[in-house]
């Protein structure tokens, strides 16, 4: 390096995240005859790994059904309508995202 070059160093560390006041969902007590929502972003086995999920918890868990959703992209929420099958079909939701 010559005496004339600048080295300029950058901190990659964003401080704490801001608060949220959303709290989180409180766990159900049993999955027994509940409806799971799988949400993939299609990338990798994600789709497979769920369905994965869905079989362990079909089998062990006595969950009843599933909604699946895969998004358009990795880098956007579902579409409106999957949200709603999701708003109002499911119990809880399991998210898995292969890259």
């Amino acid at each position: 390096m010559s005496d004339n070059q600048r080295v300029i160093g950058l901190d990659p560390t964003s401080g704490p995240l801001p608060t949220t006041k959303r709290r989180e969902a409180p766990r159900p007590a049993s999955l027994d005859g509940a409806v799971v929502g799988l949400v993939s972003n299609g990338l990798g086995e994600s789709d497979a790994l769920l369905h994965a999920v869905y079989c362990e918890l079909e089998t062990h868990a006595g969950v009843r059904a599933a909604v699946f959703v895969r998004k358009p992209s990795v880098s956007v929420p579902p579409e409106p309508m999957d949200w709603e099958r999701l708003i109002s079909q499911v119990t809880v939701a399991v998210a898995g995202f292969g890259g």
